[in-house]
């Protein structure tokens, strides 16, 4: 999307977190074309910049999910650094803070200190475990939320643990996203705006529904082959060939389930959803496709209906002429000049472009402007910068 196009053109964000979700929200908010300020520590040592894995010295976090945003170094610490972060509050319209819960409300930057004096202001916070509740004050990443949700339990294996995946950051990090339009919605008719939040538990609950509604209203605990689309079925599993590569099978309609047992050969005597009788059928079907390769059953299947794919990796994926065409893979312009490859905004508004490239701000880029829409003259932000209570170069 061009600069200043987007739904979102005109709107201006504060990003107050350093890595993780705080940044995947702020990223889709650029997205849409909003105007993303990226509130960060004036020494350079934002998690996001100096995390490895590293590209020419500058963090991979922050090439994929700081690209499009504007820099404001700030020391929230001292008394003057909080004053210009209020001073810039004041003329934003999103606030997206990834703090534990309290740490901005002792700093003096909470919903209550900038909604005093900006009520339109839209504050969505983004803690671990929620604001309320036992585990509020607990420490977490993804996979502790994805476990303690019940998501790794899905993934379970009878001879080995879960992998990790990445859930619960995605899926709060969107919903945060959706916090934040619909608190711009709400200013532009009330000029009140939203404290929302958004926790990383929360999202992982979110990807779980409707486990959580057979255990709720039916009293059954969704587990790893426990329900249809956890494994239970065997005409929707993953089965190894031959050569030891992966094909997922999700023939869940009968249409698609006959035609895949009439291409490998397979009579599964009426118990495709036969519950009785799916560790045999499992057996059959897993003892077929492991006589051909990954590819050989491709072949077999071509341009069928059958609901079958092989597990790729992710640089394979990558090289699907389907993610090509689509635009899955964009650009973006390095701090030292050079452009590089990186995943795409997987929202379409409009016709992916192929061609655009965005760009990764340096520390401080655009600082001084900023400020100065701010109401800091220039010979302030000279004196802040000076002090090391700004960065503005």
């Amino acid at each position: 999307m061009a600069e200043g196009a987007g739904p979102l053109a005109g709107v201006r964000v504060l990003d107050l977190s350093w890595i993780g979700v705080g940044c995947i929200t702020t990223w889709l908010l650029a997205e849409l074309g909003a105007d993303v300020w990226k509130v960060e520590p004036v020494d350079g040592t934002d998690n996001a910049r100096t995390m490895e894995p590293l590209v020419r010295g500058v963090g991979v976090n922050h090439l994929v999910f700081d690209r499009g945003k504007r820099s404001l170094p700030v020391n929230l610490r001292l008394p003057a650094g909080r004053d210009v972060f209020l001073a810039v509050a004041g003329t934003v319209d999103v606030v997206v803070e990834g703090m534990r819960p309290g740490v901005a409300d002792r700093l003096g930057i909470g919903a209550g200190a900038l909604r005093e004096r900006r009520p339109a202001l839209s504050y969505v916070t983004l803690p671990g475990y929620g604001s309320g509740g036992p585990l509020s004050g607990a420490a977490g990443h993804d996979l502790n939320y994805a476990a303690m949700a019940g998501v790794l339990s899905m993934a379970r294996q009878e001879t080995t643990a879960p992998a990790p995946v990445q859930v619960a950051d995605w899926l709060a990090a969107t919903l945060a996203a959706l916090a934040a339009v619909s608190g711009v919605l709400q200013a532009g008719r009330t000029r009140d705006g939203v404290v929302a939040e958004s926790s990383l538990f929360d999202g992982a609950m979110f990807s779980l529904v409707v486990a959580q509604a057979q255990a709720l209203m039916l009293g059954v605990d969704v587990g790893a082959r426990t329900s249809m689309l956890s494994g239970e079925l065997a005409c929707y599993s993953v089965y190894r060939c031959a050569d030891g590569e992966l094909l997922a099978v999700a023939a869940l309609e009968e249409r698609f389930w006959q035609r895949f047992c009439a291409l490998t050969g397979i009579d599964d005597g009426g118990a495709q959803h036969d519950r009785g009788r799916q560790d045999l059928l499992r057996a059959t079907v897993a003892e077929v496709l492991a006589t051909r390769s990954r590819a050989e059953w491709l072949a077999v299947f071509g341009d069928e209906d059958v609901c079958v794919s092989p597990v790729l990796t992710v640089a394979e994926g990558l090289r699907l002429p389907h993610v090509r065409e689509r635009a899955g893979v964009g650009w973006l312009r390095h701090p030292d000049g050079s452009v590089v490859e990186a995943p795409a905004m997987p929202l379409h508004l409009g016709p992916p472009d192929a061609t655009r490239v965005a760009r990764t701000p340096a520390l401080g880029e655009g600082a001084r402007e900023l400020l100065g829409s701010a109401g800091l003259a220039t010979e302030e932000i000279e004196r802040l910068h000076a002090a090391g209570v700004v960065h503005a170069p």
